[in-house]
């Protein structure tokens, strides 16, 4: 009996031991699904890449660099063409543009071209919900195939006059919104410096609905694509005043080269019409005097510190909402702008402070605080977006994507990128950019070459140094074959 005994006893503890096992088994938690990553794509109007994460200390930008430090920072970022519609549209398709497609500030996306499909578009047939606020693409209703729920901008709902309001004048003095001689925010003076809060200017009410659209999507069971555009610091350089008061006036710098450079041709220069259009810039000078030199880059400085707090309190919302960690962050000026510099106050020319831009880049999936030097083109951030987010890319795209760079940043997906303006064809390779002027016959009636080594800020062209002839005929002719195959 006792060995019976003894046998079950056996049992029991071999089918305890075996319960305990499968038990055990199921109560351990199930291996969770990734959730597909968020995007938020942060646009900027009229952004050159002066910040202190690009190694310029001139400009109070706290809250982008923070975003830096945990991203990659393309320092030598280019726009296809440099002006807010045409280099959006060309952007936002992946495609370049050409001298009848993509070609001044008015320009739409064409959305009935065969096979285009826009960026968030992609991102709204393969499951995203798009959705955006503020100015992505140039027009407030361009794209409206792209969008789950519509473009919502601060001067909605989008009647013609309502439009005209993002020049955003604040300050009492400045009757330029509200009186018959400049009606619905015409163009009056160049700057201001308004004593009101940030929720007072077009660019502090885009924030106020991007956090009421955050709150909204992050209660959303599937992943979403959010557009944040802000105006500034496009012209009207207008700012509260607290954004101002961050930099001394005496301490603002004029540009080095407050000139032409040596050589250049008479095609590179033009009188810059859209800051003459200011109601206290004069017409009839050539050049814009001192005081107005450093007041105007004091305003650029202001705007854009107001820009980055918008940024920042944007960022902080995604963290207290708990969708930081799983959200692409991209964040892109639009294009470039000349401060003064060649003599130049505006994006639309060939000359590298117009075309090349800000760009950054963060990934929750790999590691930040990467600077490279790695040529980017605009054309490469919707291929970027489509393998980060594990989306099969377009047929249409031309451009690379920029995640080997991400992952490694001394990695290189491009040995030269390509802009245009007007009549200008321009090319930049890791070391020289050469530009190319057309006349109406379409011959080659001018050129340009800079050495960006010897000489970054293209004071000099050496188009006709002896010495450059071969590096000048390879690159025309790289850039030739472009043209020729762009698509």
């Amino acid at each position: 009996m006792k060995l019976i005994s003894n046998h079950i006893a056996l049992i029991k503890n071999v089918l305890l031991v075996v319960w305990l096992f499968f038990f055990s088994m199921g109560c351990q938690e199930k291996p969770t699904i990734k959730q597909p990553p968020n995007v938020l794509f942060i646009s900027i109007d009229d952004l050159r890449p002066e910040l202190n994460c690009y190694v310029k200390s001139q400009i109070i930008s706290p809250n982008i660099d923070r975003l830096a430090n945990e991203a990659t920072v393309f320092k030598r970022a280019y726009c296809n063409v440099p002006v807010c519609g045409a280099s959006r549209a060309s952007l936002l398709t992946g495609t370049y543009p050409t001298p009848t497609r993509y070609t001044d500030y008015k320009t739409r996306v064409d959305m009935e071209a065969a096979g285009i499909v826009t960026l968030p578009e992609h991102f709204k047939n393969n499951g995203y919900y798009t959705t955006a606020v503020g100015k992505i693409f140039h027009h407030p209703d361009d794209g409206k195939r792209s969008w789950s729920k519509p473009n919502y901008r601060p001067d909605y709902p989008r009647t013609n006059a309502q439009q005209e309001l993002w020049r955003d004048y604040q300050s009492p003095e400045n009757f330029w919104t509200r009186e018959s001689e400049l009606p619905l925010g015409g163009a009056g003076p160049a700057w201001e410096a308004g004593e009101v809060p940030d929720s007072a200017y077009y660019d502090g009410k885009t924030t106020k609905i991007a956090f009421k659209e955050l709150e909204r999507l992050a209660k959303l069971e599937q992943p979403f694509f959010f557009g944040l555009g802000y105006i500034r610091p496009h012209l009207p350089f207008n700012a509260p005043k607290k954004y101002w008061d961050l930099y001394k006036p005496e301490e603002i710098e004029l540009p080095e080269n407050y000139f032409m450079p040596k050589n250049a041709p008479k095609d590179a220069w033009f009188n810059f019409p859209e800051l003459r259009s200011y109601a206290n810039i004069a017409n009839d000078t050539l050049l814009i005097p001192e005081d107005q030199v450093r007041t105007l880059r004091h305003g650029y400085y202001a705007c854009v510190s107001f820009i980055d707090a918008q940024i920042g309190q944007v960022i902080q919302k995604l963290k207290d909402l708990g969708i930081y960690e799983n959200t692409i962050i991209v964040l892109w000026g639009d294009h470039g702008w000349n401060l003064g510099e060649h003599t130049l106050w505006t994006k639309m020319s060939c000359f590298n402070n117009a075309i090349q831009s800000a760009l950054i880049i963060k990934s929750p999936d790999l590691k930040g605080g990467n600077q490279t030097t790695s040529l980017a083109s605009f054309v490469d951030i919707y291929p970027t977006l489509s393998e980060l987010a594990g989306l099969e890319k377009p047929n249409h795209l031309v451009g690379n994507s920029l995640v080997p760079i991400l992952k490694d940043p001394s990695s290189e997906v491009n040995s030269q990128v390509f802009a245009r303006w007007k009549n200008g064809e321009a090319i930049k390779d890791d070391r020289f950019a050469y530009t190319q002027y057309y006349g109406k016959a379409g011959n080659v009636k001018s050129y340009m070459l800079y050495d960006h080594e010897k000489d970054p800020d293209e004071n000099v062209n050496v188009a006709d140094m002896p010495e450059y002839q071969d590096e000048m005929a390879s690159l025309k002719s790289k850039l030739e074959e472009h043209i020729k195959n762009r698509k």
